[in-house]
């Protein structure tokens, strides 16, 4: 009997946490109310109150369902925000949760996939789709730089005993390389004194003020851009081919001297040349901390 008694209170369980699931993740109407198609589910499982339908009650949650969501993608690419303008963006993160919505138990992960969502629906973001996309790729870049863990930083002595042929060094987790068709850094400094201008312009102003788009033009050549962290901020470091391929080579695992034959391949540039750049680099990078002792070892 109590076996029985058990399994059919498990399934009603689960019929209302499905139902209240699905109610709260439908996406709210125009005017931020929540879809009718949901009354039945607030008839059969929503008490009302002396001050509210059944209907209100659950519309509160499924508000703040939305809201939150939206605020955090909204803050977590508010470049992108810029870029496409608030009506679009909206439109955009809403088709976006609908598709991807929240799986972790922290909002960090919520825009995890929004790149290749961006990729796989480019008329959400035409006529910007390119630089859209380089937008959002430095924006979660920048999601991962802040968050992600670092890990032991490689032992400076082993770096001078160890022979080029057989030394092989890891790159810090919360790097993360990237190669743009805009100069999306560039960017986000336009966007960030424009924040910053419109904060210090509010101050006794009345009304809204209409936020002009933010943009930037393609670059002729390729940006190469390594998203960082130093002392709990987030920077933005520029690198030439090379240093790019050169990182990329380490971070795949290749030894230092197979890294270095890999980004100066089609150099024209003497050994001596190519020498000093790779001191310059690699005294840089030292002092961000950028290495550490590769996972396999």
């Amino acid at each position: 009997m109590p076996k029985p008694a058990r399994r059919k209170v498990a399934s009603g369980l689960g019929e209302l946490q499905r139902a209240i699931t699905g109610a709260l993740m439908k996406p709210l109407t125009a005017d931020e109310a929540m879809q009718s198609s949901n009354a039945a589910v607030a008839e059969q499982f929503i008490r009302p109150n002396d001050r509210l339908t059944a209907f209100e009650r659950l519309q509160i949650y499924n508000q703040q369902y939305w809201w939150r969501l939206l605020g955090a993608i909204g803050e977590d690419f508010s470049g992108l925000r810029a870029v496409l303008g608030e009506r679009k963006f909206e439109k955009l993160a809403t088709a976006y949760l609908e598709k991807h919505g929240s799986t972790s138990w922290t909002l960090r992960n919520l825009g995890s996939k929004l790149v290749a969502f961006l990729e796989a629906n480019p008329r959400l973001t035409h006529p910007r789709t390119a630089l859209a996309i380089d937008v959002a790729r430095v924006e979660w870049a920048r999601v991962l730089a802040f968050d992600e863990p670092a890990r032991k930083i490689i032992d400076p002595p082993k770096l001078a005993r160890t022979p080029a042929n057989r030394l092989r060094l890891g790159l810090q987790p919360y790097i993360v390389l990237l190669e743009l068709s805009h100069p999306v850094d560039e960017l986000m400094r336009k966007l960030k004194r424009t924040e910053f201008s419109a904060v210090s312009n509010a101050v006794g102003a009345s009304g809204h003020r209409k936020r002009s788009a933010v943009t930037v033009r393609r670059s002729r050549k390729p940006v190469y851009l390594a998203v960082h962290r130093l002392e709990n901020s987030v920077y933005f470091k520029r690198h030439d081919r090379e240093a790019h391929t050169l990182l990329l080579a380490l971070r795949g695992g290749a030894t230092l001297e197979a890294a270095c034959e890999t980004a100066f391949a089609d150099s024209k540039e003497s050994p001596e040349e190519c020498a000093a750049r790779i001191q310059e680099w690699f005294s840089r990078w030292a002092e961000f901390g950028w290495f550490c002792v590769p996972l396999r070892q």
